[in-house]
């Protein structure tokens, strides 16, 4: 499912875009090594990106170069690349320019496993596999707390909350109506893997979401700022951990 939402910004130079494309696949699950000698039946050849998925039976080996360049690649580049490709026996070969390509490159790469790609359709490509295997278990690991305390029925927790003093208690319901949004809007992206994609909007979230303090509706503002799919998880991430350990001071433990 293609989406206009990207995982980070684009990087700002030729290294930066080739350590990024290895975090993300790394974080796809796959291994990735960045800068790698592979052996082709021609000889050692230096690649930016080495990957292999090994959820795939049988695995997928992808071999990815990062062009940063202020011009487009040419088809020369590009054809030499897919000889390495077909040399190595890769699966994928992915090309990722900053620039785009000249006239001619995507000609060269009909009828191979090459694609040209720049940096948005380079995360267009692997959006849904991130999102399943990264942004939504390390989300889970810092907010699921924040899941029980504010659920509408926990017996557990509130058995715990009637036992705290009434000030306590006070405090106590006081959070969970000042953090139900946060909850609300955290949540179901780790809850249902599959609606992931329809369940997010278009970033930042501010420009779709109006007039929220007029409603009584908090969220804090660098979620509502965050533009790309990275800022949203460490903006998350760092209001659920903060929230989390508001509500464990009213219960003077994790609850």
């Amino acid at each position: 499912m293609k989406t206009s939402v990207q995982i980070t910004h684009s990087p700002e130079t030729w290294k930066n875009l080739q350590n990024e494309v290895g975090q993300i696949l790394r974080e796809c699950g796959f291994y990735a090594k960045v800068d790698k000698n592979i052996e082709t039946t021609r000889g050692t050849v230096d690649v930016d990106v080495y990957a292999e998925d090994h959820s795939r039976v049988p695995e997928i080996k992808y071999l990815i170069e990062c062009k940063h360049w202020k011009t487009r690649v040419p088809k020369t580049i590009v054809h030499a690349f897919r000889t390495v490709v077909s040399d190595f026996g890769a699966n994928v070969g992915l090309i990722v320019s900053s620039v785009g390509f000249q006239s001619g490159a995507f000609d060269t790469v009909k009828k191979s496993p090459v694609k040209l790609v720049n940096w948005r359709e380079f995360q267009d490509l692997f959006i849904n596999v991130w999102s399943e295997h990264y942004f939504t278990p390390e989300l889970y690991k810092v907010a699921d707390p924040l899941r029980e305390y504010t659920e509408p029925i926990n017996s557990r927790i509130f058995r715990k909350a009637n036992l705290l003093s009434k000030e306590r208690q006070t405090k106590f319901k006081e959070l969970r109506a000042k953090h139900l949004a946060l909850a609300l809007y955290a949540l179901p992206l780790f809850h249902d893997l599959s609606l992931f994609g329809m369940l997010l909007p278009k970033l930042p979230i501010k420009e779709s979401l109006q007039d929220l303090d007029s409603h009584g509706i908090y969220l804090p503002q660098d979620i509502l700022d965050a533009a790309t799919l990275r800022e949203l998880l460490e903006a998350l991430s760092r209001n659920c951990i903060s929230t989390i350990a508001e509500f464990d001071e009213v219960f003077g433990e994790r609850a």
